[in-house]
């Protein structure tokens, strides 16, 4: 048997592969938000209005780029 706090992780990571984030429509009215990332392998950026995510982009880099 399990610990209790394992049996808590492992529901809880069950739950989150399980479920979707929904990404919302934008609303031109409000203003938007956008974080990016670069490192040595790859590049990422989120879009998003009030904390909700609207898109995101990430992409692995090759040697040329």
């Amino acid at each position: 048997m399990w610990p209790s706090s394992a049996e808590k992780t492992l529901k809880e990571i069950k739950e989150r592969l399980a479920t979707t984030p929904i990404l919302r429509h934008h609303d031109f009215s409000k203003t938007f938000e956008a974080a990016c990332d670069a490192f040595g392998i790859g590049i990422g950026g989120v879009l998003s209005q009030e904390g909700h995510q609207i898109a995101c982009f990430s992409e692995k880099l090759n040697e040329s780029k």
